[in-house]
């Protein structure tokens, strides 16, 4: 009976491929062309404690076609003031990700997705754009959509609106004017703060007065 296994992998090679070639299809029909920026952090490099790289920056950004579902801005009255929040759900197929990236590429958490052809026709572009989103989850099994016959075919993502702190190797998704196009390189972005004023003293209560 052993040759009857649905599941068997020596013998659902075929139709393995046909899913494949299905998944493909549609991310090329119904996907849309962004511009993914590959992460430069690195475990290795990473602050054990924190998980951190500041300065780590991104690659240049390339064209990637993706399938996905933007869910509407939502909006949140906190105590920091009014907070909009918005998620990205989608899947990218591997074999058009490792010909943009590279044999064994992969999309990892902290690899940012610019909307370009989604916001180049919303109203009163540039100002307003397709955004930017962070993936935060990445993983070739999700059973309930994208491994049928127990296959691998895509990379299922989950993404969220960028807020990460602005410095000069990040793009910033409020300012359409420091977006690079694709042949710019995003490291050559810089952006201006206004540094905090430190404390003038070394006493742990700073510059303030002691407390009587």
């Amino acid at each position: 009976m052993a040759n009857f296994r649905y599941l068997a992998k020596g013998n659902n090679a075929n139709e393995r491929s046909n899913y494949n070639n299905w998944w493909k299809e549609q991310i090329y029909i119904y996907g849309m062309q962004t511009a993914f920026y590959v992460s430069n952090v690195t475990l290795s490099a990473a602050d054990p404690i924190y998980g951190e790289q500041p300065g780590a920056g991104y690659m240049l950004p390339h064209p990637l076609i993706i399938l996905c579902e933007k869910n509407a801005d939502t909006y949140l009255l906190s105590k920091f003031g009014i907070v909009a929040d918005s998620d990205l759900t989608g899947v990218i197929h591997y074999e058009h990700f490792t010909e943009v990236f590279g044999l064994s590429s992969e999309p990892k958490m902290g690899d940012l997705i610019r909307l370009d052809e989604y916001g180049v026709d919303r109203l009163n572009y540039p100002r307003r754009t397709g955004g930017i989103f962070e993936l935060t989850e990445v993983t070739d099994e999700y059973e309930p959509m994208i491994n049928a016959l127990a296959g691998h075919y895509v990379w299922y993502f989950k993404a969220r609106r960028f807020e990460g702190m602005i410095d000069r190797n990040d793009p910033d998704p409020n300012n359409p004017d420091t977006l690079p196009d694709d042949n710019d390189s995003i490291n050559e972005i810089a952006t201006d703060f206004e540094e905090l004023n430190p404390c003038s003293d070394d006493d742990i209560y700073g510059s303030y007065e002691r407390p009587a």
